[in-house]
């Protein structure tokens, strides 16, 4: 376990213009109206362990621009009692980044599963992430593509966390979420914006290394906490390092003290990590034709290998610990799709730390 100093500070955005960017770009329909709208259809899969789970319609399956990457389910959104989520629908939150940014007007993008719609074969629709702001030549309300990698994401209650590699988190109310007017201008596909309302912006004390947001999850199972979980992807592994950061349990909301917690790993290519009862799990890639890792280990060590436990291109990790589950998602063309498998018998959830 690290000595070192990382911090996130709120930083939200001035409400009159998050107000003003729902009102220009369309009709605010929130997640509920998103999910009455789906436009896609994905195809069933088989994950390995035979376990069920489904690819994107065949254009999104072999796109080369958009790239799956963070990943998140409807599990955490009942994490926040102030802020729950009404709906009963199991949905899967998805983002994806463009590589030619420039060339399709977008730059990250959100996909919304409803799981509950055509039997194996779930619907789905992209958002467009957005961050409003004012010119300040012109005092002109405008937006702009939201442009991360977007490797991590966490549902709490109403927010979107998304990981920003360099910045930290950046988040969204998906309450906010707009239908996009008929003819506005737009990136051909979307029929969906979510403009961000603020920022957890990372920082380091001292001689302190800013951590590389890579990642995101949250982690419920200890007793009467809440805290995220971010860690940095370094492909040798030397120096890579996970994070925990306190939220308020009751809001999801930021509370302003240093990470609880810093674990140098020096795992090669992770790609997503969750903390299961003082037990970390951590997913790792190992290249376009080799199945992925998964790896344990509590902070201070050892890690434990699990060797080809995961597909080919595994990305961030997400766990339900109503159902005991892992989520992830592979990034490849053609090779794409969202599994979850039983995190049994790898760790043993209840043996607290």
């Amino acid at each position: 376990m690290s000595g070192e100093q990382l911090q996130l500070v709120a930083v939200d955005s001035p409400g009159d213009v998050t107000g003003a960017a729902l009102d220009r770009l369309g009709v605010r329909v929130g997640l509920s109206g998103a999910l009455q709208a789906l436009d896609r259809e994905a195809r069933a899969t088989t994950g390995l362990r035979g376990t069920p789970g489904f690819t994107w319609d065949r254009a999104d399956a072999s796109d080369r621009n958009w790239w799956p990457q963070g990943l998140t389910t409807s599990a955490d959104a009942v994490a926040i009692a102030g802020r729950p989520w009404s709906c009963d629908r199991q949905v899967v939150l998805s983002a994806w980044y463009a590589k030619q940014a420039e060339e399709s007007g977008a730059a990250t993008r959100i996909s919304v599963v409803d799981l509950d719609t055509g039997r194996g074969r779930p619907r789905y629709a992209h958002a467009l992430l957005v961050a409003p702001y004012r010119d300040k030549p012109s005092d002109a309300l405008r937006h702009r593509p939201v442009r991360v990698h977007a490797g991590g994401l966490a549902w709490c209650g109403n927010r979107l966390l998304v990981a920003d590699t360099r910045r930290g988190v950046r988040v969204f109310d998906l309450d906010d979420l707009v239908r996009l007017r008929s003819g506005a201008a737009q990136p051909r596909g979307f029929g969906f914006a979510l403009p961000q309302c603020g920022l957890w912006r990372a920082g380091a004390q001292g001689d302190s290394r800013p951590l590389r947001w890579s990642y995101l999850s949250l982690d419920r199972t200890e007793q009467g906490a809440l805290s995220l979980v971010a860690g940095e992807y370094v492909r040798g592994g030397e120096g890579s390092r996970l994070a925990r950061f306190a939220l308020d349990p009751g809001t999801g909301l930021l509370l302003p003290t240093p990470a609880v917690e810093v674990v140098r790993t020096d795992l090669g290519s992770m790609q997503g990590a969750v903390c299961v009862d003082g037990t970390y799990v951590v997913s790792a890639s190992s290249g376009a034709l080799r199945r992925g890792h998964l790896w344990t280990g509590k902070a201070g060590g050892p890690w434990t290998k699990h060797a080809r436990e995961l597909p080919v291109g595994p990305e961030d990790l997400s766990y339900d610990p109503a159902t005991g589950r892992l989520w992830t998602q592979t990034e490849y063309p053609y090779r794409r799709s969202v599994v979850s498998l039983p995190l049994a018998p790898l760790v043993s959830p209840g043996a607290r730390r």
